[in-house]
């Protein structure tokens, strides 16, 4: 009997008690994505305790997660771009040792290594842990610091693929809803903000217009055309962004937010408007979070696997032989120019 339930695989299932590490570094997408995945968690085990390995310019979107029991911020980037400056070499080695030592004072039943690639694959294995549990095919290597590997389809969405592995973890039920991170003085901050800026009360569509990917950006001109055309309807464009973009969101006309919300703040901001118009990257999938109406711009990326996740949402994408690539770099980017504003317009007024 022992050994029929150990080949039916049985003994991967957890027990619901155990202190397990997720490592989910970056981008913002990708750590929106893992969220479903511990709602399930918590949903089937409500006692597990469950620490957050994040990288720390996005570890504050998770800091009021309530389901966690730690978040554990990694500046990486910080100490990659320190140990540049021989003069600083001393204090980064110093806190980068300290975060080792906090990485390894627990002793965890379950470190999951969901980012799959060496950067996070190395934490796992600096981690005590009894069970190292990787998705198979990752890549960079990252496969040699695991000792368990959950067969996953990438052909799936991101979202439903880390939930393959709530499944063989031993989830009966995968039902989940989106947690509500904000605090109640930001809430107040954006509410005061958007009073200020929408005396009028008309509706709103927020719009964002940059990734990191060049190939994935829609042509500005596209974007500027875009926003004068919703002024003319009696729509409130607000344009989003990081504080570094702000002078570039400029040329294209509206409010500019580039840089004013953090990213909690961005999530309500998004559940304020009536729409969200976005190319492929980490604010798309919190304006899903959020609960708001996606028009998503997508090119070089596959929508099945990181597109807006749920009903509601639409999709704009030229059908060409090339499209998706997965390049950041394109001589013609015609995937994105092939997609007109009368397009996302017509889309538009169809949800709003």
């Amino acid at each position: 009997m022992i050994f029929s339930l150990l080949l039916s695989g049985y003994w991967k299932m957890i027990r619901g008690d155990e202190h397990i590490l997720i490592i989910k570094l970056s981008s913002i997408g990708d750590v929106v994505h893992t969220i479903p995945f511990v709602e399930v968690l918590k949903n089937n085990f409500p006692e597990l305790r469950i620490d957050w390995c994040v990288d720390k310019e996005i570890s504050h979107l998770i800091e009021t997660y309530k389901r966690l029991n730690r978040v554990i911020a990694c500046e990486r980037g910080r100490w990659k771009k320190s140990l540049l400056k021989p003069f600083m070499w001393h204090e980064t080695v110093k806190e980068i040792s300290f975060f080792v030592k906090e990485l390894r004072n627990t002793s965890y039943d379950i470190v999951l290594d969901i980012q799959g690639l060496l950067k996070s694959g190395i934490i796992a294995g600096l981690c005590r842990g009894r069970r190292k549990i990787g998705c198979d095919g990752a890549r960079e290597y990252g496969w040699i610091f695991v000792n368990e590997t959950v067969p996953v389809n990438y052909e799936q969405h991101a979202i439903d693929r880390y939930l393959q592995v709530a499944r063989y973890l031993g989830c009966a039920e995968l039902n989940w809803r989106w947690p509500f991170l904000i605090t109640e003085a930001e809430k107040r901050r954006v509410d005061k903000l958007i009073s200020e800026l929408n005396k009028k009360r008309l509706p709103m569509v927020a719009i964002n217009p940059y990734s990191r990917w060049k190939t994935k950006l829609w042509p500005i001109e596209r974007f500027s055309q875009l926003s004068e055309k919703l002024k003319k309807m009696g729509i409130l464009p607000l344009l989003t962004g990081a504080k570094h973009q702000r002078s570039l969101i400029d040329r294209i006309g509206g409010v500019n937010l580039a840089g004013m919300l953090n990213l909690r703040e961005l999530t309500y901001l998004y559940s304020r408007v009536n729409a969200v118009i976005s190319v492929d990257t980490g604010p798309m999938h919190i304006a899903v979070m959020a609960g708001a109406k996606v028009i998503a711009l997508f090119g070089p990326t596959d929508p099945n696997r990181t597109g807006p996740y749920g009903d509601g949402h639409k999709v704009l994408r030229a059908d060409l032989p090339c499209s998706p690539c997965f390049k950041r770099e394109c001589k013609t980017i015609k995937c994105m120019k092939s997609i007109s504003v009368d397009e996302v317009i017509y889309q538009l007024e169809g949800m709003i």
